[in-house]
């Protein structure tokens, strides 16, 4: 995919992203290169390159020689010019991570939360991200916001849904809104299965993609959807409830009123429970291991969840498949890599589908690259998604942008 700016006065904003993220996805770039890559003018470029160097956002990395003439300079990302904080909680366990616009991860932080409490956890939120911000020695103004997710749906900032374990009092709380009054800096709120997808666009396994579905396996199954480009969140901003796909019309009955649900048989819940944890709601690092060791000694409980696991998601994979025709299906969440990737070769080979009919370049199924921490790592990502990320929907229809 190639990213073409507009020669435009209204389009300075979008210009500066445009070449924000060609130097993230493609530095080191001399501003030559930029040129070539964007379509801009060089002295758009040059004001664009002095303006993004003057804010910290883009440094001079070294000089490549070997060609005629005065050595390009070469620009890349300045860790340094921006912060984001990630912070996920569910199940009792708040995770915050703090990380440069680079992807790195500066600090992390998982606890067990004091208390269910919304003020509660909003204020042990908020003096978790003080300490680091001390630790880090990062003035709070270089912090372009922090990312919150939770295994919940979201309607104009309230909370609908809490999945398996309801909290009380959380119910239309106003959680962005909260939050932000308290830390004095922009939150943004998502689900984790779309944060996770997001995420993966700009550092894991969707970085070339435009188009593909994101299975996020965590304490249930959720999705997120990426099309043209962008997080897709449908008619009323819940899209991606792929744990609601139907895989068996007589099968186990779900909380939702249906039977046969993708979460009633391949969730990390039901590996737990597999494994002889009856109540399995909360999901720790701890857990994570246990699942890891278990596939490690060939325990066949997991083994077993592992082929049942396996049979429904070949399904669901099917189904995304025939309904979004994406370039891939990536399947991520919090499963260590070892079983991640066992699961995947269970899956595979899949039935037929329309994807059959595409160039073979991206497989159909691949493993997502974040790791267990994808739920706060995703939340990391969404103020930079924001800050950096031209809105490629737009620009396709536009012609700004071009497929490759």
């Amino acid at each position: 995919m190639k990213l073409f700016g507009a020669n435009m006065d209204h389009a300075r904003r979008f210009n500066r992203r445009v070449v924000l993220e060609t130097v993230r996805l493609q530095a080191p770039l001399s501003r030559a290169e930029i040129t070539r890559a964007t379509g801009l003018a060089p002295q758009t470029i040059s004001n664009i390159i002095g303006e993004l160097t003057e804010a910290g956002l883009v440094r001079s990395v070294s000089r490549r020689s070997g060609a005629r003439g005065q050595p390009a300079v070469d620009l890349d990302i300045n860790p340094d010019g921006g912060f984001t904080f990630g912070v996920s909680f569910g199940h009792g366990v708040l995770l915050v991570i703090l990380t440069d616009v680079a992807g790195t991860v500066r600090d992390r932080a998982e606890l067990d939360l004091a208390s269910d409490a919304p003020e509660a956890v909003l204020d042990q939120i908020s003096t978790t991200i003080s300490a680091m911000l001390e630790r880090q020695q990062v003035a709070r103004q270089r912090v372009w916001g922090v990312g919150l997710v939770i295994p919940a749906l979201f309607q104009d900032d309230r909370l609908v849904v809490l999945g398996e374990v309801a909290l009380p009092g959380w119910k239309d709380f106003s959680l962005r809104q909260s939050l932000q009054d308290k830390l004095g800096l922009p939150v943004l709120l998502e689900n984790d299965a779309t944060a996770a997808a997001i995420g993966e666009r700009l550092y894991g396994a969707g970085r070339t993609l435009t188009d593909f579905a994101y299975i996020y396996i965590g304490a249930g199954i959720g999705g997120g959807l990426f099309l043209r480009g962008q997080p897709y969140r449908g008619g009323y901003g819940k899209s991606g409830e792929i744990g609601h796909l139907v895989v068996d019309t007589n099968g186990r009955p779900c909380p939702c009123g249906n039977r046969g649900c993708l979460e009633r048989y391949a969730s990390v819940s039901l590996a737990l429970k597999a494994l002889g944890d009856v109540q399995a709601a909360t999901v720790r690092h701890g857990d994570l291991d246990r699942i890891a060791k278990a596939l490690e000694d060939g325990d066949i409980r997991l083994l077993a969840w592992l082929d049942e696991a396996a049979a429904s998601l070949r399904q669901a994979v099917v189904m995304i498949e025939n309904m979004l025709d994406p370039q891939t299906v990536i399947l991520g969440g919090v499963l260590p890599r070892p079983v991640l990737e066992a699961l995947i070769a269970r899956i595979e080979p899949l039935p037929r589908s329309v994807s059959l009919n595409k160039a073979a370049d991206t497989p159909r199924l691949i493993a997502a690259e974040m790791g267990p921490d994808t739920p706060a790592l995703g939340a990391a990502t969404l103020p930079v998604f924001d800050g950096m990320t031209p809105e490629l929907s737009l620009l396709f229809k536009q012609g700004v942008v071009e497929r490759i």
